[in-house]
């Protein structure tokens, strides 16, 4: 084999191979017809020869040399297909032929990019059992066409060859009312159909053709079809006009003008291009690739989970199947999993159970397989696999390579790129490579090795980690190990190749498909995107890594379970080689474990953490607890995500209370201790929608059917809320109607807000807001200097409280949104100013930035009010002042996180209020 490179074409997406197989076809489908035994997935392309027949056999004569049938021609052998046995088949001088005694009718297509129109999508009856090597509209070549059959071969093995010879693709209109014509492509070009018998496979193969003189794009159709043009009743080939013809898309369904065989003067076939099309068998399962590691690191690779790639090439539907892991040598474990069901041609990745979270060092056979079928030969598959305490690869080291060559780029500052995701951070010491002989360049080819960080992202650069030094490769075969100064890499990261001169031609192994996010292409040079995987080819790549073992390794098999609303069950498993214990470090998502969270020592799985919030998210990390070696340098584990459900009564004992209507929990239908109730039972009722939200994801919406509605009577209630006697209660909230932003809306809608001892109508018995003309589009604020007024209120008695919004519009009205709801305290006292009770509102409450502003409408101010701001230890944290009928910017921003309390001053008249800063 000689040394391989690829260059860099403009990409096309490819067609998936998997077609459209599973959509159409079902025992519905095919009771009505044949089964057609030939799939997607059991079509191959290969280089072989071109041996044209020359005399042999006997020449087929057609009228002429455009759009003939000829007449019935023997095959010499019986040869199924479709469910039937044909012994003759009828030429047509456009590049295909139909099975038996009938002609084709439609063969013809009338335009250059028209293969819709042609026979392979005919719902005519006699465009059935068709072969079509290279269907298009053909006429006989600048030498001549002729076309021949030959039966050769001894009876049981024989190969009937039918040979189409120097014919040209007709000159034609691109399109309907286009006057642009597609020129001749090939002037001469052969090509055959060969029907074995016995297997009942079918080769199509094709010789180098002569090009003609004008590059233009054409279409033609290849491929196979049984009763129709429905899917999982034909097989064709797809190509873009660029690419080349070692790897077109396999597929099933109608053709369309990009779902068709394109095709020009450049790239053409070689001579001996062929595409094999085997039948396929009622059960058969092929398993592979396995996507394992060949090298192991218990100290960053576990908890690990074996996956598997699994075909049907079977022509039915595989239910019901199960797969088996089975591993042997240095570890022994086996485990299944059922696979999914499965259309014909379909395809799935499969996942096993996870390693065991001890392993021995030592080298593991890795064996997938499943139950016995029609097809034995591809029932398991097999990866070899060393386990050690420190050094990764995806490459199987008990493979050879692909060959003598290797691959490379070859273009200055482009990359080949491994993608790796541990489960914990880790300290390189070198990256290895195998390298393959380089016979090509002229000059010494050097490299770089590039690390780059991958956290949370799946394929673009993060930011460079470590650059090695120039590397200059040995022109033979060699193994390169290029130190790393014991860099610290995150759990994701990338270690990419950039060649500076020549390409670089490291061995790789074959694995297609590629495994999903392992390996890529840098095109344009270090810290651009990275590109799709090396055009088609499946290259596992020959590089791995070691890394310092840890003194301090952290655990393995983190898992989070028993989740309530204020605890959760964080399980892990200690390393044999493992501390005494570990610090568990748990907070908000997104938080820095190094820097922020609260961090907890543990000694014993499971550890049970309590005094969670209901419904919030919270990520947990683990690492040794070991001091002594600084934190950074000892390896921290992967997070764990998990969010707490919402508590099952929740009592509001601490204002403000602040309600924006997103779900923090998923699967719910309504944010935490909210309850709704349609009260004129017609279903149109308050529900939360993401459509329109004046903050956050989601607002509360009164969804009404419009035309013929009810009138509205429906009721969300907020949950109980634990009022303290002597404090002034204050409701805010933004609400809008249904209709086009800036412009009055076309219906009217009735609001009422309520509060009363229970959540239910009846017990609503204290009146705060009314609003009976809401035509609003855009979201407006309803508080205590809104026009109409919120009312505040004062309980009589420490007690629970409800607070509930009534719709109450008429009929065939539309929809109402409400959001931010808002409930504050201030504690009465002698100096409490009803005024400013009324006049001053604060928003957001709490801040996630630390800034307020603060509303004061109407407080009849002299002068500009005094503002302080106190912390819980009564230390006064910032002062100054606020105009009156003015929204003033209160900016804490440089204060922690935490509550507050504002005092509002207007001469001998106060007002506090608590605050809050949630960063």
């Amino acid at each position: 084999m000689t040394n391989s490179y690829f260059r860099l074409p403009a990409w096309r997406p490819r067609l998936r191979q998997l077609g459209l197989t599973a959509l159409l076809l079902g025992s519905t489908v095919l009771a009505a017809r044949a089964q057609f035994a030939y799939v997607p997935n059991t079509v191959t392309t290969t280089k072989g020869t071109y041996e044209d027949l020359g005399t042999t056999g006997t020449v087929i004569a057609t009228a002429d040399t455009d759009e003939a049938n000829s007449a019935a021609q023997n095959i010499g052998f019986s040869f199924t297909y479709n469910g039937a046995t044909f012994t003759q088949f009828v030429l047509n001088t456009n590049g295909l032929l139909r099975l038996g005694a009938d002609a084709p009718v439609t063969t013809s297509y009338a335009y250059a990019l028209a293969p819709a129109s042609g026979p392979f999508n005919s719902t005519n009856p006699a465009d059935v059992n068709l072969l079509l090597p290279f269907s298009a509209n053909l006429v006989g070549g600048t030498l001549g066409a002729e076309y021949r059959v030959a039966t050769t071969g001894t009876a049981g093995s024989r190969v009937c060859i039918i040979q189409w010879k120097n014919v040209a693709d007709k000159a034609l209109a691109f399109a309907a009312n286009d006057a642009t014509v597609a020129a001749t492509q090939y002037d001469n070009f052969s090509f055959q159909v060969k029907l074995h018998e016995g297997s009942n496979q079918i080769d199509f193969v094709y010789n180098a053709p002569k090009p003609g003189t004008a590059d233009a794009a054409k279409s033609a159709v290849i491929g196979l079809k049984g009763a129709s043009s429905d899917v999982g009743q034909n097989v064709s080939l797809i190509k873009s006009s660029v690419d080349d013809w070692t790897a077109p898309t396999f597929t099933t369904g109608p053709t369309a003008l990009f779902q068709s065989f394109r095709y020009r003067i450049s790239p053409a076939p070689e001579a001996g291009r062929t595409f094999s099309f085997t039948p396929a068998k009622a059960n058969n399962l092929a398993v592979g690739p396995i996507y394992t590691y060949g090298r192991l690191a218990t100290t960053l690779n576990l908890p690990h989970q074996v996956k598997a790639f699994i075909t049907n090439l079977s022509y039915t539907k595989q239910t019901g199947k199960v797969a088996t892991l089975e591993v042997t040598g240095a570890n022994t474990f086996t485990t299944t999993t059922v696979i999914p069901d499965l259309a014909p041609g379909d395809t799935v990745t499969i996942t096993f159970g996870a390693y065991p979270n001890n392993l021995n060092a030592g080298t593991n056979t890795v064996r997938v397989s499943t139950v016995a079928d029609d097809d034995d030969t591809n029932n398991s598959a097999t990866y070899g696999q060393v386990v050690s305490a420190t050094r990764v690869s995806y490459y199987d080291p008990t493979a050879p390579s692909a060959g003598l060559a290797g691959v490379g780029i070859g273009s200055p500052g482009a990359a080949l790129v491994a993608v790796y995701k541990l489960a914990t951070a880790a300290t390189l010491t070198d990256v290895t490579l195998s390298l393959g002989p380089d016979t090509v360049s002229t000059t010494p080819t050097t490299y770089k090795v590039v690390l780059y960080d991958a956290s949370g992202i799946d394929g673009p650069l993060g930011r460079a980690l470590y650059t090695s030094p120039i590397q200059t490769r040995a022109a033979t075969s060699s193994t390169a190990v290029i130190p790393i100064p014991n860099i610290q890499v995150p759990p994701a990261f990338i270690i990419a190749l950039e060649e500076q001169n020549n390409p670089l031609y490291i061995d790789y192994q074959n694995e297609f498909p590629l495994r999903f996010d392992s390996y890529y292409y840098l095109a344009f040079g270090s810290g651009g995107p990275l590109n799709f995987p090396p055009q088609k080819q499946g290259w596992r790549l020959a590089v791995d890594f070691n890394t310092a073992a840890p003194a301090c390794p952290a655990p393995v098999g983190v898992a989070v379970s028993s989740i309530t609303s204020t605890s959760a069950s964080v399980s892990f498993s200690a390393l044999a080689s493992g501390p005494a214990s570990y610090q568990l470090i748990y907070g908000s998502p997104g938080f820095d474990p190094a820097k922020e969270g609260t961090t907890i020592t543990v000694s014993a799985s499971p550890f049970t953490l309590t005094g969670l919030n209901p419904a919030s998210a919270y990520q947990v990390y683990m690492r040794g607890n070991c001091t002594t070696t600084g934190t950074n340098l000892v390896p921290i584990t992967k997070p764990v995500t998990f969010t707490t459900p919402c508590a099952a009564n929740p009592v509001i004992a601490s204002f403000p209370y602040v309600q924006n209507f997103d779900i923090p929990v998923a699967g719910q239908s309504l944010s935490c201790g909210l309850t709704v109730l349609d009260a004129n039972a017609d279903r149109a009722t308050w529900a939360t929608t993401k459509a329109t939200p004046n903050s956050g994801l989601s607002a509360m919406r009164y969804t009404s059917a419009i035309t013929g509605s009810k009138a509205a009577d429906d009721w969300f209630f907020t949950p109980a809320l634990n009022l303290a006697a002597g404090t002034r209660y204050q409701v805010a909230f933004r609400y809008r109607g249904e209709g086009i932003a800036n412009s009055p809306s076309p219906y009217v809608e009735k609001l009422e807000v309520k509060a009363g001892p229970t959540a239910t109508p009846a017990g609503q018995t204290m009146l705060l807001y009314t609003n009976e003309n809401i035509v609003n589009t855009n979201y407006a604020l309803a508080d205590a200097a809104s026009t109409p007024v919120v009312a505040s209120f004062t309980p009589a008695s420490t007690g629970t409280q409800y607070i509930g919004f009534h719709v109450y519009s008429a009929a065939e009205q539309g929809n109402l949104y409400l959001d931010d709801l808002n409930i504050t305290a201030a504690v009465v006292t002698a100096t409490t100013s009803e005024a400013l009770l009324r006049a001053v509102s604060v928003f957001p409450n709490p801040s996630t930035t630390g800034v307020f502003d603060l509303e004061i409408h109407d407080a009849k101010a002299k002068r500009g009010l005094d503002v302080q701001v106190t912390n819980n230890l009564g230390q006064v944290v910032y002062t100054g002042t606020a105009r009156d009928n003015y929204t003033n910017r209160l900016d804490l921003s440089r204060l922690a996180p935490g509550l507050y309390h504002l005092l509002v001053r207007n001469g001998n008249e106060r007002l506090t209020r608590q605050i809050a800063i949630v960063k």
